[in-house]
């Protein structure tokens, strides 16, 4: 075998190495083409679940943030009647019993009701 043999077979061995790896190559693109396309498809579909549980759980905490304010507000309600009534109750008690010290003394409350006015006369003359 000629030096010229052995170089032009050494150039088809080479050729067909090349060849082999230039399919070899292309599978590998296809390869992960398609593995990232299908990759790409189920971070998409995760992506849109997740977007729906995300706005459940908006709509939820709104739903829960009504009800809570619905109950606060009810249980301000109740407590202002309470104490409105509460005060209302204290208020007449201590009327009623001012009317019977009034009846009982009425010359005692005159005297107190003149010290009264005298004071807030003096304090007021002075400013």
């Amino acid at each position: 075998m000629t030096s010229a043999d052995r170089a032009k077979s050494a150039k088809d061995e080479a050729e067909e190495t090349v060849s082999r790896v230039g399919a070899t190559v292309q599978r590998a693109k296809e390869e992960i083409s398609q593995a990232a396309a299908s990759g790409g498809e189920a971070i998409s579909d995760d992506l849109r679940k997740l977007s729906a549980d995300v706005a459940a759980l908006r709509d939820t905490v709104a739903k829960l943030t009504k009800t809570l304010a619905s109950e606060v507000g009810s249980a301000a309600e109740e407590i202002g009647a309470d104490l409105g009534q509460a005060v209302k109750d204290e208020a007449s008690s201590l009327v009623s019993e001012f009317e019977k010290v009034a009846r009982k003394n009425p010359i005692a409350v005159v005297a107190g009701a003149l010290c009264l006015g005298l004071l807030i006369g003096l304090t007021r003359g002075r400013h």
